[in-house]
């Protein structure tokens, strides 16, 4: 029997509101940034925590309650309810059967890593907001990833969290994807990345060769090339 596929997502800036209200269990690592999270929230100028949450005026005041409320018991909701940036609105892991949720782990910067159907509470946390934050989860986030079970892992990460893994040994597939023209597609790579995901996910096929047989609604597979990181990967081009 073939081991069922996972996923590596970044987080997104934009998240649900609301939940059940609980509490967090939390490791050392994960009390270590909420601590600083509220201490940011208390002491923080306007400006800095604009820039810290990656808020304008109208979503400063809710960023700030949110991080405050994290000192006692927070709304919760599964990651992959909570997470609704463009990725995971391609990926529409609603429509997907529940137990495909627990196949999919994102990059929090807040909680390190969580699996799709954990519980995270509502947040604003950009990884530079908090000095010391990308070495804290390089340091920290070794331990979270060992806990990933046997599978192909499909690593769909932007290069900030993609530097998280930096010196991870496990092997894992990446995805480039480019236009038409032959030119990396950054901004909207979000909703490819999703998409991949999704027909992985669907499919429950993380095999690379099958992989590129599979059709990403607007997209083509154009080859595949082995990566640095003991995997494979697979060139995918935007249709114009």
């Amino acid at each position: 029997m073939k081991s069922a596929p996972l996923i590596l997502l970044a987080p997104s800036e934009d998240k649900v509101p609301g939940g059940a209200k609980g509490r967090l269990a939390e490791t050392p690592a994960q009390r270590w940034v909420r601590g600083r999270l509220v201490a940011l929230a208390k002491t923080g100028t306007t400006e800095t925590l604009k820039q810290a949450f990656g808020v304008k005026n109208l979503g400063l005041d809710r960023a700030r309650t949110e991080a405050l409320a994290l000192t006692g018991p927070v709304p919760l909701l599964p990651a992959l309810s909570r997470y609704t940036g463009v990725a995971f609105q391609a990926l529409d892991a609603a429509s997907l059967p529940a137990g495909v949720w627990t196949q999919v782990f994102i990059l929090s910067n807040l909680r390190g890593l969580v699996r799709g159907d954990e519980p995270v509470p509502p947040y604003k946390l950009k990884l530079a907001a908090i000095p010391g934050l990308r070495a804290h989860w390089r340091e920290a986030l070794p331990r979270q990833l060992a806990s990933i079970p046997e599978g192909p892992l499909w690593e769909l990460l932007p290069g900030d969290s993609s530097s998280l893994l930096k010196g991870w040994t496990r092997p894992r597939h990446t995805v480039e994807i480019f236009d038409g023209c032959g030119k990396a597609v950054n901004h909207f790579s979000k909703k490819y990345r999703g998409l991949v995901a999704r027909w992985i996910l669907t499919h429950q096929e993380g095999d690379p060769c099958r992989v590129l047989k599979g059709h990403i609604p607007g997209c083509r597979w154009s080859g595949v090339v082995e990566n640095d990181i003991g995997g494979m990967n697979l060139r995918l081009v935007v249709d114009p």
